[in-house]
């Protein structure tokens, strides 16, 4: 057996459930479903002891703070998913078969995706990499601890999403479901060095997940709050718009991205003083979200 699997973390006190779940009373929740696939913050201590870098270091990957930002709460009354694990342990937002053989030692499933360019990168489903190419875990780690990895925190925040789509498509039969995320400063300069970077980016794969309607009223209600928005560049959506933007079946996928740089500071993953004008900004945003609804 893998020496990884055999601290059991997932039978232990080292083990936490996958997911924050929000489900707003009878009668309260509007047809709008919030992911956060990677604000998750825990990490097994078995899982700290086996990397390369520090906690803090391994946290760099998280989009940090976006649950706060956007008031995660019953109050709301949008359904809400947030993924509790990190992302450097596990990748929520990764085809469960994206597997890195690379880290992952032992035979595969004969349907491994292990040639994605997310894969080569060293961002699969288990990521090996940091940014920069930094890797992760000091050691390979064996099958078996992949596949408990996937079966106790991915598949659990996606049997989450599903739920809570088919709970608000029920009501009305069509919902809109908005997966928001947090973006590096440093890809964006990287991508736009000539010119102002953008504070959101709305990813629709090139209008693939939703009706071109709401891509162009979120960009709206955004740049109505003084923001600069782009669009599917350099986000345009990864395999949760991929699985559930299916608009011909009435559910509606928009990514959000949020530039880190307008309220955090990156390096000591702090907030700073953009953090609350930022929230109040999205609020606004939010309130307006939840009058929407596509023809």
């Amino acid at each position: 057996m893998d020496t990884n699997v055999s601290k059991l973390w997932h039978m232990s006190r080292d083990f936490l459930p996958a997911v924050d779940l929000i489900e707003p009373e009878d009668g309260r929740a509007v047809p709008l479903v919030f992911g956060l696939p990677h604000s998750g913050r825990y990490y097994p201590d078995s899982f700290i002891a086996g990397a390369r870098e520090p906690e803090t270091v391994l946290r760099s990957t998280e989009d940090a703070y976006v649950d706060g930002l956007i008031g995660m709460s019953p109050d709301l009354g949008i359904r809400t998913v947030r993924a509790v694990y990190g992302r450097a342990f596990v990748d929520v937002n990764r085809d469960p078969r994206e597997l890195d053989a690379r880290l992952i030692k032992g035979a595969l499933p004969r349907d491994a995706l292990t040639q994605t360019l997310r894969v080569r990168s060293g961002f699969g489903v288990i990521p090996r990499c940091l940014s920069g190419q930094r890797e992760i875990h000091r050691h390979p780690i064996g099958y078996d601890e992949a596949k408990i990895r996937i079966e106790r925190v991915h598949a659990p925040y996606h049997h989450a999403l599903n739920y809570l789509i088919r709970q608000a498509q029920a009501g009305c039969g069509t919902v809109t479901f908005i997966d928001w995320h947090s973006m590096p400063s440093s890809v964006l300069n990287s991508a736009h060095p000539q010119r102002k970077l953008p504070d959101i980016v709305l990813g629709d794969l090139y209008g693939e997940t939703c009706a071109p309607e709401l891509t162009r009223f979120v960009k709206k209600q955004f740049e109505a709050q003084g923001l600069k928005v782009g669009l599917n560049m350099p986000f345009a959506g990864g395999y949760t718009m991929e699985t559930y933007g299916k608009p011909h079946r009435g559910v509606h996928a928009l990514q959000i991205e949020i530039n880190r740089g307008i309220y955090m500071d990156e390096a000591r993953l702090e907030p700073t003083s953009g953090y609350g004008p930022l929230k109040a900004s999205l609020a606004t945003v939010i309130e307006a979200l939840k009058a929407f609804n596509i023809a």
